[in-house]
């Protein structure tokens, strides 16, 4: 059944895919801070495109307003504008954007009676569990560094506000295209794929995450619009595959697909000694002005995989990933990109991580 459909962040690397898909069957307006692209624009003419901050109250007033005009009510708003940066600090806008425009939008769509808002959550607003244990959609949200914090306040916010409006926290793994587009596989994929500084790996190569690749992405969120009648009022879901993926399995290929003499054995490093390497490049970077996805920080995670066990999600949603889309099978096909495209490639990473993202399809 066509549905009216609000996106924020509709111009970004996950709503801009968002739009083109669902705008197929349903009427879509997308909010956006930064102009959607031409490609964008050509790829989804049927969506309505509002510029537009969600801090803003007046800008998702209007948003709606105009929906309105169009002869069609908002039915679910998928919140996907976000504030992200790499850094362990806290910054003014993690509070505008993250928690700020979450609650202008809880605020607008409980009064425009919207049927339900799915937000985009984050695996990493968990923390990662002992050996053995697995985490669940009802593992509680938290966070030391900035990011995660941001994300946990935010699914505390919404939680308190299910009352108002029915709410989806989708909780989402690392998310790659054929081109990579994932901040820390750019970095590993880049590092590992050169002789001999390539065997480099930090700890035991335990350190490790779900992955999900963005067709995946879109096929779980258009399963929740179609299942909503069956959702609890308040959910938390996950967007990943089952487990995790560590980076001693990632090794092997990458290193295989650079170049099939390479040495197949990595040189682990203990963090200790990778930590200071990592903060003296993030500072020499900065003095060029080139963004650094790698933080010392990051280092107190190494060997600290986050293992989600997603069998509530499948279940409560008859999904599974595609066959095929997993990391491991897929990352022949990202190594292909990288060594045959490798300007193109590089060109759509550093767009990326700089959140400079312009639309190309899967």
């Amino acid at each position: 059944m066509e549905s009216a459909i609000l996106i924020t962040g509709s111009s970004g690397y996950l709503g801009s895919a968002l739009c083109v898909d669902l705008s197929r069957d349903h009427n879509v307006i997308g909010l956006y801070r930064r102009y959607p692209s031409k490609k964008l624009r050509e790829a989804a003419p049927g969506v309505q495109w509002r510029k537009g901050d969600i801090v803003d109250r007046s800008c998702v007033d209007l948003a709606f307003e105009r929906g309105a005009a169009n002869g069609f009510r908002i039915d679910y708003v998928i919140h996907l504008a976000a504030y992200t940066d790499f850094g362990e600090k806290w910054h003014d806008e993690y509070y505008d954007s993250n928690i700020l425009g979450t609650d202008n939008i809880i605020k607008i769509a409980s009064e425009a009676g919207v049927r339900r808002i799915l937000i985009s959550g984050s695996v990493v607003a968990m923390p990662p569990l002992p050996d053995g244990n697995l985490l669940t959609e009802k593992s509680p949200a938290c966070g030391t560094t900035a990011y995660p914090l941001s994300k946990a306040m935010g699914e505390k916010l919404l939680k308190e506000n299910s009352n108002r409006v029915p709410i989806i926290v989708l909780r989402i793994g690392g998310v790659f295209t054929d081109w990579c587009e994932l901040p820390p596989l750019y970095s590993v994929m880049k590092l590992w794929s050169k002789p001999f500084i390539g065997r480099i790996m930090p700890g035991r190569g335990n350190s490790g995450f779900p992955y999900i690749h963005r067709k995946d992405l879109v096929g779980i969120v258009r399963k929740i619009v179609e299942k909503d009648a069956c959702l609890d009022r308040f959910e938390t879901l996950f967007a990943s595959h089952e487990g995790c993926t560590y980076q001693k399995e990632l090794f092997p290929i990458i290193r295989k697909e650079s170049n099939k003499r390479f040495c197949m054995k990595p040189l682990n490093v203990p963090p200790v000694l990778a930590k200071p390497v990592l903060h003296a490049k993030h500072v020499l970077n900065a003095l060029i002005r080139k963004e650094t996805y790698e933080r010392a920080w990051m280092i107190d995670f190494v060997d600290r995989p986050f293992r989600v066990d997603t069998t509530y999600t499948r279940e409560k949603l008859g999904w599974n990933p595609t066959p095929g889309l997993h990391i491991l099978e897929r990352l022949p096909v990202l190594m292909k990109n990288f060594t045959s495209h490798y300007r193109q490639w590089d060109i759509r990473n550093i767009r990326r991580n700089e959140q400079k993202y312009e639309y190309n399809p899967d």
